[in-house]
C-alpha cells in the first residue's frame, strides 16, 4: 500500500511543482522585459504587483474551503456534491472579487500613495493596477476552479493551464510592452493587458473543459445560490484567509527589518530570496498532493490512510528537499552569481551576504518541507484553524522578535546584546521554520483532525 500511495502522491506533486517552476520563470522573464523600460517601471510594475498580491487572501477563503470540500466529497464517491461544491465557489470567487475589483479601480492610487511611492511611481503604478484589475473576476474564478480539480485528484489540468497562462504572458508582454507583432506599444499598461489576457484565455479554455465534461468534474451551472454549500467553504476558508493576513502582516514587519540593515543587506536578500524560492518548489507540489489524498481519504472514512499519506509524503519531503539543501549549502555563490553584475561596487559584499543568506536557509529546506506538507494535510482535512494559530504565535515569536532584538541589539538594565545586523534576521527565520515545524507534528500527533466535519 506504501508503494501504492508513493505513486499517488507523486502523480499529484510533479505537475504541480512543474507549474510553480514554470511561472517563477516567467516572472523572472516578465522582470527582464519590464526593465528594458528602465527602473521607473520595475518600480511602478512591482509595487503595483505587490498591492495586488496584499489582496490575495480573499482568494484563500474560497480555494482553501473549495479543495477540502471536494476532496472530502471525491472521497466518499460523491461526484455530484463535488461539482455542487465547483459550481458555488466558482460563483462565490466572482462575488467576491467585484469589490476587490472596484478598490484596486477607485482607490489603487491612494494605496500607493501609503505604501510611500513617489509621484512618478503613482502615476505609473495606477495605470498598471487599473489595467490588471479589470482581470481581478477572472482571475479569482479560475483560482477557485484549480483549487476543485485538485481537490478531486488532477493537478495535471492546472498545471496544463497554468504553462498556457504562461506562454501566452510572455508572448503578449514581448507583444503589448513592446509594440511587436503589429501590437501597440503600451510599456507599463501593455504588461497590465498581457497579464490579465493570458489568465483569460487559460479561463475561457478551463471553462469549455468544464462544461464540455471532458474533467475530472463538470461545471453545470444552475445560476443560483446553495447558501448552504456556500457557508461551508467559508467556515472552512475563512480561518486561512486570516491566517494569510497574519502572514502578509508579519512578512511586511519581516521586510522593513531587513531593509533597515542597508541597501546591501537588502539586495542580498532579495537575491536570495529569489534563489531559495526554486528550492522550495518541491515542497509547494507534496504540499499540493498531501492536501488532496488526505481530503479524499478522509472521504472515505479512513483516517488510517489519511496518515499514512501524511507520513509518507514527508518521507519523499524530506528526500527532495534534502538533496535542495545540499545544493544550497555546498553551493551558494555560483547560485547567486547569474543575478548579480560585476561592474557593481558593491558585487563583491552582495555575493558574500547572498552565499551567507543560503547556507543560513538551507540548514531548515527539511523542516521547511514538513511544515509545507503538514500544514497542508491539515488543510485538507478540514482544520484551517491550527495554521492560523500556528503563524500567528511562531512567526512573532521566533522569527519578527528575534530578528530585531538581535538585529540590532538591545540594552536594558544590565543586560547589553551587541546588534548581528542582517544574518540575525537570517537565523531567526530559519529558527521560526524549525519551530513551525515542531507547532505543526505536535498538532499532526495530536490526531484531532481525522475527526473534523466539513
Amino acid at each position: 500500500m506504501n508503494g501504492e500511495l508513493r505513486r499517488r502522491l507523486w502523480a499529484l506533486a510533479w505537475p504541480a511543482i512543474l507549474a510553480n517552476i514554470g511561472q517563477t520563470l516567467v516572472n523572472i522573464v516578465d522582470m527582464i522585459m519590464v526593465g528594458q523600460l528602465g527602473s521607473l517601471a520595475i518600480a511602478s510594475v512591482g509595487l503595483g504587483g505587490q498591492f495586488s498580491w496584499f489582496l490575495m487572501p480573499l482568494m484563500f477563503a474560497i480555494s482553501t474551503g473549495t479543495l477540502a470540500l471536494v476532496a472530502r466529497f471525491v472521497g466518499a464517491r460523491d461526484f455530484g456534491m463535488a461539482e455542487r461544491v465547483l459550481e458555488q465557489s466558482v460563483y462565490l470567487a466572482f462575488f467576491m472579487s467585484i469589490p476587490v475589483m472596484l478598490f484596486g479601480l477607485f482607490f489603487g492610487d491612494d494605496a500607493l500613495k501609503i505604501m510611500g511611492a513617489s509621484e512618478d511611481v503613482i502615476k505609473l503604478g495606477y495605470s498598471y493596477i487599473r489595467m490588471f484589475f479589470l482581470f481581478y473576476p477572472v482571475n479569482f474564478m479560475a483560482f477557485a476552479a484549480f483549487s476543485a480539480l485538485r481537490g478531486a485528484g488532477d493537478t495535471k489540468t492546472p498545471m496544463k493551464l497554468t504553462l498556457l497562462t504562461n506562454g501566452a504572458n510572455v508572448f503578449l508582454n514581448y507583444g503589448l510592452i513592446f509594440g511587436n507583432f503589429g501590437l501597440p506599444r503600451l510599456e507599463v499598461v501593455g504588461a497590465a493587458l498581457a497579464s490579465g489576457l493570458s489568465i483569460l484565455i487559460a479561463f475561457i479554455v478551463g471553462l469549455v473543459l468544464f462544461l464540455k465534461g471532458s474533467l475530472v468534474l463538470r461545471f453545470r451551472p444552475s445560476f443560483k445560490p446553495d447558501w448552504e454549500v456556500i457557508k461551508r467553504i467559508l467556515r472552512i476558508g475563512i480561518p486561512a484567509t486570516i491566517e494569510r493576513a497574519i502572514f502578509s502582516f508579519y512578512n511586511f514587519l519581516y521586510i522593513s527589518i531587513v531593509t533597515r540593515f542597508g541597501t546591501i543587506a537588502l539586495a542580498a536578500h532579495q537575491v536570495g530570496l529569489r534563489v531559495e524560492s526554486i528550492a522550495y518548489m518541491p515542497a509547494f507540489g507534496f504540499n499540493v498532493a498531501a492536501s488532496a489524498l488526505v481530503g479524499q481519504s478522509l472521504g472515505e472514512e479512513n483516517p488510517k490512510k489519511a496518515e499514512k499519506v501524511v507520513y509518507e509524503a514527508l518521507k519523499m519531503v524530506s528526500v527532495f528537499m534534502g538533496v535542495m539543501a545540499i545544493i544550497l549549502v555546498v553551493f551558494p555563490k555560483y547560485l547567486v552569481m547569474p543575478f548579480v553584475t560585476k561592474s557593481d561596487p558593491n558585487y563583491a559584499e552582495v555575493l558574500r551576504l547572498a552565499s551567507i543568506y543560503l547556507i543560513i536557509v538551507g540548514i531548515s529546506e527539511i523542516p521547511l518541507g514538513w511544515t509545507f506538507v503538514l500544514s497542508g494535510s491539515l488543510r485538507g482535512a478540514g482544520d484551517t484553524k491550527s495554521p492560523m494559530y500556528v503563524t500567528a504565535i511562531s512567526k512573532l515569536l521566533f522569527r519578527i522578535i528575534p530578528s530585531y532584538i538581535l538585529g540590532f541589539g538591545v540594552s536594558f538594565w544590565i543586560i547589553h546584546i551587541e546588534g548581528m545586523g542582517v544574518i540575525a534576521a537570517w537565523l531567526a527565520m530559519t529558527l521560526e521554520t524549525f519551530t513551525t515545524a515542531v507547532f505543526f507534528w505536535f498538532i499532526f500527533k495530536r490526531g484531532k483532525w481525522k475527526y473534523i466535519k466539513v
